[in-house]
This record gives structure tokens, sequence and C-alpha cells, in this order.
């Protein structure tokens, strides 16, 4: 009977539903399909009764349904003389291509027997088989039957029709996936209807006993980071042999922990100790589940196969018997045992398992399995490694339990098995006084010793290290798979030691097939409202906002609290400390969002991204999630072609808004790459706007990429129809524009305000060129247009542009006159962001007149107002211009600190200048504190960025700190020429502070050389540039120098004069050079002159003037203690 899509319970009866009537409406899953076709069917029905044939065909399809069922798959459909069987859906196993390899075999032999038992094997008809692994789409089809869909089935009925009767074909993924534990022979590539190119089949020869384990990088790598698991054990084993009396230990961990790995060093430890060890793995699926596990431990005491037969098997026993019979009366029942492996009495229909299918086979059957245990414990001690535990029925662990507590002797028991096994299968009840142990995941140390043991001994730089090993979860299986992934894609490589990881490579999908089996299998273990809230929760992204838990409880009605609950026992969800969840690790998220169909998936996303376009998030953008959800919405709707009046379209609006806002944002945190990249995504999405395309012009500008920005400003401008000026002749040329008008025609409001911030782009564009004059012109139009239309913001942002062109090129009244109107403009409309950038500029003009306290208060102020906008990057420059006025004033160390800190942001923001200037400052500082070693290198560095946008303040600037250098190490020649250098770069700016710093520092050079006419001529250069609005810190470093010139030349009583006035102010900074070094060298002059406690007084102030200097510290300080010594 129908059922309604998504109940859960017959609407009919109210039972509770199928796994396959419960699934979702869609799901995308990897699958083995198996289809089965008894061959020469038809010929063999036509000549026999109908009721003939049913009663055949209906057996044997029972037969082949039966095996399906035992070993985990799903029965699709009967197509009259065979069948198709899918496994992997509805629910997914770890192993389901070994399953469906299993089920294959179990089907060959039953129709064998089968046919045999009808007539001697006489029927003209066999079973051929086909199998092929791959993606398909599963669900309801036509709301009325669970199917699964696509070439994956196509081809494995291909297979199926040409394969031999009596055989199993298989496709190559089927074959790589079971060639652990299935053997298989390779045929000659056979043409399929609808396939273009011969595939690849195989025919099955045998499998292996027991089930298969997962192989990975693990296996044969060093056993690391369970010393105290396994120093428990080993205490264990010891305590078991000492006593003589058995002990259960039973570890859990989650899949890929290394249950089995930690099983097989049990061995080796054991052994080595002299204990026998019997490993058995349960087996989920197949005849005899009940007492598998006994079965298992039985033929693995008697050395016996599965396929050995009665008479191999009872010899076996009986020799265990004889052999222990000296140990007091045998009471083995080997009657019972032979039962337990499958063989009944001689001639006697066999039963699967062998049993007499009553009640006492629960007691009497784990009771024959103690008694051999006990047994053969008489001979030594025995350790009995039983795995995968959690596979075991409930009846099984019932009688595992009772064998368990019926054991004597020196026995050690270990079993293994998924929490579960403690959670919910009731284990410890069935299995009293066991000890239950946790295998945790790996510690952070133990997993990068892990990583660098799959690296080959290489290492990861320590960032990438860390993501990888994040990724991982400390869960071993993993890490190695991860590993082995990403090797294979060519995003982890190594060259020799040093390995890397590629950018961005675990952003997408970083599954490996097994791995995706495996965390399937978790998953869909999960109570159907559970498996549905994971999948609902997978669509957010590896994190849930506390605001979406109203969002998910639509997807679980009423169950919500229980599913949660339930994923967050099971470690698939964790609660982040402020607020919503979290997967465990990106992978199971990913696992649980790719069974997502795409459609089902788009219209998800594309109702998070309207939810969040209308939520208040605390401590998230929500732009954030409504670009990422909207972009994965269209993005799916795209690929399968959603109707383009599907309501899924409608997040496209959503998702422009809210690229605009984080573009806005990137700019704003000086990261123009990434709001580039925002605008360049979203334009694939729908077309830009003006503002968009302004905005993206600017980042590019920013990064330098001048040619891709001057083609976005001219193609902006074509569209509205503006001519920029590249001079201000140009509308002499341009009396009439195609495109429609001429520059400065009045615009509307709207379209104003965009054509002055595009000239200002323009301007800006220009200036990142080095093309200062074509800037100037730039500017002045959109300073022009802003004053007519009454647009403060683009009239600050002119003036402020002009201003600093003024400053560079020396004329600071005019500079500071621009920067003040941008300050009153600001203020007069309340717009705080401008106003701090005024005054942030205005401070530059304060430090070169060597106002430093005028300086520092605009700097507070417009650090406040950047404050109140939350702007960081307007904080970091106002920390810039903090640095330079620090190192003009000799605070050395702090200017140098504040220039390591802004430098990453500089880069970061693509301002080329402030680049440049930072390396310039820190490079000085380290002069400045006496540590010149790498200084001219970064200086040269600094001149390459300014060089770059054709910067002769910057140029100038670079050459005077590498004339620093060379004097602070000795090479005054080669000093003077760098100073001549930045001497003629200030005079082609007509720039006072660097022309004064340049002479000052050419003067100093000539000093220690013995020149003392070029000194006096350089130091009154320099004070002949200090105009009236010059305060005493701008003219003491060049009034210090001829006074030194006047002590070199003899007249020491003017010296001392002139530095006696400077050293009034020893509490004050000095513009060029630390007040603590003139003061120092008026102390050191008092005692050439005689005047010892002058000199001394003056020393020991000298300590505590303002400003860095070694040499003048160390002077006084010596000093200072030679005249206490005397």
């Amino acid at each position: 009977m129908p059922t309604v899509p998504g109940a859960r319970y017959c609407h009919n009866c109210g039972a509770p539903l199928s796994p396959e009537a419960t699934a979702p409406q869609t799901e995308r899953r990897y699958v083995t399909v198996l289809f089965g076709d008894l061959s020469d069917f038809t010929t063999w029905s036509e000549s026999l009764d109908p009721e003939r044939v049913s009663s055949v065909t209906d057996r044997l399809l029972a037969e082949c349904v039966s095996a399906v069922n035992e070993f985990g798959g799903h029965v699709d459909k009967l197509t009259g003389d065979g069948l198709m069987a899918v496994f992997g859906a509805p629910l997914s196993h770890e192993d389901d291509a070994e399953r469906a390899v299993r089920a294959a075999q179990a089907m060959q032999k039953r129709v064998r027997r089968l046919l045999k038992a009808e007539s001697g094997g006489g029927l003209p008809i066999g079973l051929r088989i086909g199998l092929y692994s791959g993606l398909v789409v599963a669900g309801m089809q036509a709301n009325l039957e669970y199917t699964v869909i696509g070439d994956t089935v196509n081809t494995a009925a291909r297979v199926c029709a040409v394969a031999s009767v009596g055989t199993v074909w298989a496709g190559a993924e089927t074959m790589r996936a079971t060639k652990h534990t299935a053997a298989w022979r390779r045929l000659t590539p056979v043409r399929l209807k609808g396939k273009r190119e011969p595939v690849d089949v195989f025919q099955l020869l045998g499998l292996e006993d027991e089930p298969g384990t997962r192989a990975s990088l693990g296996d044969t790598a060093s056993f690391i980071g369970r010393d105290a698991e396994i120093g428990r054990v080993t205490g264990r084993l010891e305590a078991v042999i000492d006593r003589g009396e058995p002990l259960v230990l039973i570890h859990t961990a989650e899949a890929g922990m290394g249950k089995t790995r930690f099983a097989r060093e049990v061995r080796t430890i054991a052994t080595e100790r002299g204990a026998r060890v019997l490993t058995v793995r349960v087996a989920p699926y197949g005849e005899g589940r009940r007492f598998g596990p006994l079965a298992d431990l039985v033929r693995k005491a008697a050395g016996l196969r599965f396929d050995d037969d009665r008479a191999t098997a009872e010899a076996k026993l009986r020799r265990i018997a004889d052999g222990h019979a000296d140990h007091g009366e045998c009471r083995l029942n080997i009657a019972l045992l032979l039962g337990l492996l499958g063989h009944g009495r001689p001639g006697a229909t066999d039963r699967p398992g062998g049993f007499t299918g009553q009640q006492s086979d629960a007691y009497t059957i784990p009771e024959a399995v103690a008694e051999l245990i006990t047994h053969m414990a008489t001979q030594g001690p025995l350790v009995l490694n039983i795995d995968d535990l959690h596979t075991a029925s409930a009846d099984g662990i019932d009688a595992l339990g009772v064998a368990l507590a019926k054991i004597h002797g020196p026995v050690l028991v270990l079993l293994y098995g998924r929490p579960e096994l403690t959670r919910s299968s009731g284990v410890l009840t069935r299995i009293s006084e066991a000890e239950v142990h946790p295998l945790p995941p790996l510690t952070g140390a133990d997993a990068a010793r892990l990583l660098r043991e799959f690296l080959g001994g290489g290492r990861l730089p320590k960032p990438d290290e860390d993501r990888l090993l994040g990724f991982a979860q400390g869960n071993p299986y993993y890490l190695a798979e991860l590993v082995t992934l990403l090797t294979e894609q060519g995003l982890l490589t190594g060259d020799g030691d040093q390995w890397r990881l590629a950018a961005g490579s675990l952003t997408g999908r970083v599954l490996s097939r097994d791995l995706a089996q495996v965390l399937g299998a978790r998953i869909d273990a999960l109570t159907p409202s559970a498996r549905a809230l994971l999948r609902a929760a997978s669509i957010f992204g590896d994190a849930v906002p506390p605001e979406a838990a109203q969002l998910l409880e639509k997807e679980v009605p009423g169950e919500f609290d229980r599913a949660l609950q339930e994923l967050l026992d099971r470690r698939m969800l964790r609660r982040r400390s402020y607020g919503g969840y979290r997967f465990v690790t990106p992978l199971l998220r990913q696992a649980a969002y790719a069974p997502i169909g795409k459609a089902d998936a788009a219209h998800a996303h594309a109702e998070i991204a309207r939810w969040a376009a209308d939520t208040e998030l605390e401590g998230q953008s929500a732009d954030d999630l409504v670009v990422f959800h909207a972009e994965q919405a269209v993005t799916l709707a795209k690929e399968v072609e959603i109707e383009a009046i599907d309501e899924v379209w409608n997040v496209l609006p959503l998702a422009v808004e809210a690229v605009r806002k984080q573009a806005a944002r990137a700019m704003d945190a000086s990261e123009p790459e990434r709001a580039v990249a925002l605008l360049n995504g979203v334009e694939r999405l729908a077309p830009l706007s003006s503002d968009d395309r302004l905005l993206r012009g600017r980042a590019l500008t920013r990064l330098g990429r001048t040619e891709e920005a001057e083609a976005e400003i001219e193609g902006l401008a074509i569209d509205i129809g503006l001519i920029v000026p590249a001079d201000e002749n140009e509308h002499a040329d341009h009396e009439e524009h195609p495109s429609g008008r001429l520059f400065g025609d009045d615009f509307p409001e709207d379209e104003a305000e965009l054509v002055a911030q595009l000239l200002l782009l323009r301007g800006r564009l220009h200036r990142y060129k080095g093309e200062l004059q074509d800037a100037r012109t730039a500017w002045t139009a959109a300073l022009a247009l802003s004053r007519r239309e009454g647009l403060a913001g683009p009239r600050c942002d002119a003036q402020c542009r002009i201003g600093l062109l003024d400053f560079l090129a020396g004329h600071l009244s005019e500079a500071e006159a621009r920067f003040l109107d941008a300050y009153d403009t600001a203020f007069g409309v309340g717009d705080d962001k401008r106003l701090a950038w005024a005054l942030q500029h205005r401070a530059w003009v304060l430090v070169a007149r060597g106002d430093f306290d005028g300086a520092d208060d605009v700097l507070r102020e417009a650090a406040k107002a950047f404050a109140r906008q939350m702007d960081l990057v307007g904080r970091a420059w106002v920390r810039g211009v903090s640095a330079f006025a620090l190192l003009m004033a000799g605070r050395f160390t702090e200017a140098k600190r504040l220039s390591d800190v802004f430098m990453p942001i500089g880069e970061r923001s693509g301002d080329v200048f402030a680049v440049g200037l930072l390396r310039a400052i820190g490079a000085a500082a380290q002069v400045g504190l006496g540590i010149p070693a790498g200084a001219d290198a970064a200086a040269r560095k600094s001149f390459r960025d300014f060089e770059r946008i054709d910067d002769d303040w910057g140029r100038g600037f670079a050459k005077y700190v590498r004339a620093l250098a060379a004097r602070s190490i000795g090479a005054l020649d080669h000093a003077l020429d760098l100073a001549a250098g930045a001497e003629a770069y200030g005079a082609k700016t007509g720039h006072p502070l660097l022309i004064s710093l340049a002479h000052n520092l050419r003067g100093r050079c000539a000093l220690e050389a013995g020149d003392w006419a070029a000194a006096e001529a350089a130091a009154e250069e320099a004070l002949a540039l200090v105009t009236d609005d010059v305060l005493e810190p701008g003219r003491a470093a060049n009034t210090a120098l001829l006074a030194d010139v006047r002590a070199a030349k003899g007249d020491r009583a003017e010296a001392l004069r002139m530095l006696g006035a400077i050293a009034a102010h020893f509490d004050e900074p000095s513009l060029g050079r630390p007040r603590r070094a003139i003061v120092a060298r008026y102390a050191q002059l008092l005692d050439e002159d005689g005047q010892v406690e002058e000199a001394r007084k003056w020393a020991l102030t000298a300590l505590k003037s303002f400003g860095e200097d070694p040499e003048a510290t160390a002077w006084a300080e010596g000093y200072l203690e030679r005249a206490s010594v005397s």
C-alpha cells in the first residue's frame, strides 16, 4: 500500500514504516547494485504447466531474496525470472560492496542446491549475477515505490546479461572495494549497450571466510598513542596468569579509532608472553548469527576452515579432547559443537547452525563452547580477541555472555565494539563483571607523530599540520584516508622531508569512498528523526548558529529535543561554548550532506538564505550566511536545471545585497583581494550595479591591478555617459561625447555622487601609477563637482587626497588648510569616519613642523573617532602615523613595534605607500637602536615600493634611511652619496622636512670626516628652510649640528651657549635627532671645558632626556660611573 511521503508511520494501521518508506524523497547514494537472472527460463517454462513453473521459480527467488536480506541488502524488484537488489540504500553499511558479493555467492550456492534437490541437477536453467558499484539517485518514485535510478543500475543489468551461467561478474569498482576479501579473475572487457567504451569486468572466484577489514596507511605505520591502554591489557594478562581466573575487558571506540589494530597489537604482546590467542570478528550478516561468534571461536580453537567437512571437524575436535584427557574427565560435547558448526547427524537435514531450535540451545551450546575454552586453558593462558561485537544480534550477545560466565582458568577476554555496544545493546547486563574502557582519540602530539609516519618522516608547516589534524580529530583512520586522498589529488605534496598542503585543499569535499561508507553507515544507524535532523544541520555547514533551532525543528516536528540529544550522545554534534552546534569533524558533515539530492539541497540552501536575511545573528554576520547559501542554491539549481519560475531563484537579490555589504567590509578591513573575489562571485549570479563596479574598481586599484581597474573605470564611465578628464584641458578636446553628455553637465543627485566617486577613483589610479598631475586634475574635478552639488563625503575625500599631494610637495600650509576644510565639512554632517581621516592626515603636517604635542592630540582624537566607527583599518593607520612621529622624536623602540604591527595590515590593503613607509620607519628605528644589520636591505625594499608608484618623497626618505645605516657602520663616503641622493629627491618635491633631514645627515657625515666647512654649510642650509610656524623641536637638530661645527672650529663658548639653549628643553622631543643625544653632547663639552659639576649634572639629565640613543646613554652612564669613583 502506498505511504504518505515523509511519513514515519503507516496512515492505515499506525505501524512503524520500513527504512525505505521513511527515507527522504531523493538521495544521492553510492551503492552496489545486484542483478540476478535465471538463464534459459523462457525456453524451459514454455513447455511446462504454469503451476509447476510458478512453484520452482517461487522457491528459487525466495532463496535469492533470503540471501539479499540476510546480508543487509534491499530487494528493489522481482522481474519474473530474476531480481534487482541494492546494497547501500535505503540504509548503508561500511562494507556494502562486500555484502553484495557475499549475497551473490550465497545465491549461487542456494540456487544450485535447490536445483539439484528438485531434479538431480537436470533442470536446464541456472543463475547469472551481475554487480556494479557507483552513484545512484534513490527515493520514492512517483510517491509510490522506493527505488534507485542511474547509470549504475543500467550497467549492472547489462553486466548480468553477459555473465556466464552460474557465475558472478562485477565491474571494476566492486572488484576494487572487495579485493582484500575476494578473489577475482580479470575477463576481457565487454561492450555493453549504451557504453561508448568497453567495460572492465571480473569473475568471482572465491571469498575469505571472515569479513574483510579496511586497508589504510595505518596498517603499516608504527603503533602510536596507546601506551596506557596496552599497559592496562598487559597488566590484566599478568593478573589472569597469576590468579588462574578469567577476566573480561571491553574496549569501545568510534569507527577508525583503531580497535582492530589494537587487537592485533594485543595478539603480538600476548603471544610474546606465552599465551595462545584466538581472534574472531563478528559478522553482521549470514546464517546462524545467533551463535556466530561462538562458532567462530570453535573454528579458531580447532584450526578449522568454513568449508571443512564434518569428518575433518570431528577429527580435530576429538584431537583436542584427547589432548586434554590427562586434566580430568573430558566432558566436551563434540556432537553439539559439530552442530554449532553446521554439521548435523549423518543423513539428517541440516538446519542453519545445526541446532534443534529448542530453547535449551541458548544454554547448552554456550556451555559446550565454554567447556572447550576451559579445556584449552589448562595447557596455558588463553586470550580471546572478539572484534566488532556491536554487530552481533542481541541473542548472539546473550549466548556469548552465557559462555563467558562458564569459562574457568587463565583466560583474558577482550571484546571490541562501537560505543553503542555499551550504550544500547545491554552488553553490561549480559556480560557481568566486565571492565569497560574507551579508546579515546589520539592526543595532538600523538596525532602529529602519526602524521609524520604517514609522510615518511616528513613534516608539514605548523599551520597546515594543525588544519589537517583538526579535520581528523584524533581519528587514525580519518587521518590516513585524508593523507591518501590529498596525496592522490596532488594537494598534499612532498619534497624530501618538507611537505606542503595546497591552499583551500580542505574546503572542498575530502571524503574518500571508504571513509564516506564508514561515516554513512554511522549516519544510517541513527533513528529516522535524528538522521533527518543531522542532514538538515549539514545544509548549514560545519556549524549551526543557535538562532537556527526554530528552523531545524520544522524538519522533525515534536521530536527535535530527542533527536538532538541522540546526535550529541553519539558524538556527531557538539555544543559550541558561544552557542549553537558544530559537527565533531567536517568529514562527518560532508558525509551527512553528500546524499542529499541537488534539487532538495538547492531549496534547503535557499530557505536558509531567506531566513538569514531576516535574522539577527549573535557573533556572526548574517550576510556571510546569505551569500554562502544563496550561491549554493543557485549553483545547484543551475546544475539540475530547476525551472526559472521556481522560488529558489528569488534568493539572487538577497545574495547581491549581502555581497555588497561583505565587499564593503572587506575593503574597510584592508582586504581588497577578498572584496574582488566576492564581487566576481556574485557577478556570476547577477549583473553588478554601478556602485558594485565602483567598489571593485577601488579594490583592484589597491591591489595594483591597474589595467583591470582602468578597464572597470572606463567601462563604468562609458555606461553613464561620462568623460573622465586625464588633464585640465581634456574638456576642450571633447566637445561632444558619443554616449551623450559632456563632463560638467548637471547630474541628478544620486548620479552626481557616483560621478564624484568615479573621479576620486580615477585620481587614485593615477596616483598608484605615479601620474601625480593627472591625479590632482581628477581630484580637483571631483572637488568642484562635490562643492557644486553639495556632496559632503566626496568633498572631504577630494580635499584629503589633494592635501596629501600638497604635503608631499612641501606645501605644508596649503595641505593643512585642505585637511581643516575636510574636518569642518565632515564635522558639519556628523561623518565620524571622514573626520578621523582628516585629523590623521593633519598629523603629518604637525609632525613635519615639530609640533609633536599637537600631532599627539589630533591622533588621539582620530583614534577615538575611528573607534566609534569600529574602523580597525583607520585605527591601524593612526598607529602608522604615530610610528613616523615616534621615529622623528627619537622613540625608536615604540616606532619599530608599531611599524611591525601595522605592516601586515598595509600589505593586506595593497597600499604601496604605506608599506614602503613602514619598511623605512622600521629600518631607521633599527639604526637608532644601534642594530644596523638588515636596515639597508629593508630600506632598499622600501625604495622599490616607492619606485613602483613613482613617489619622489618616498624614494628620498628611503635614501635617507640607507644613509643613516651607512653612517652607523662608519661608511661615511657611501653615506654622503646616499644623503646627496635624498637631498635631490627632496629638492624635486620641495618638502622641507625631507630636505632638512638630508641636510642634517650630510652635515653630520662631513663633520665626522673633518670637513667643517661642508658641515657648516649643510647646517645653515637646513636652518634657512625653517619658517616661522616651525616650533623649537623642529629647529633643535640642525642648531645642534651648527653648535658641533662651532666647537670643532674652536668656538667652544658659542657651542655651549647654543647647546645649553637646546638642553633646557631636555624633556621635549626634537625632530630628526634624539634630544638625549644633544643633551649628552652638551655634558661632554662642559667636561672638556673643565666645568665638571655642570657636566655631571647634565650627564645625569641626559639619562632622563626625551628619546633613545644607545651611544649617548652609554657615554653618560660611563661618565657618571667614572666621576663617582674619582
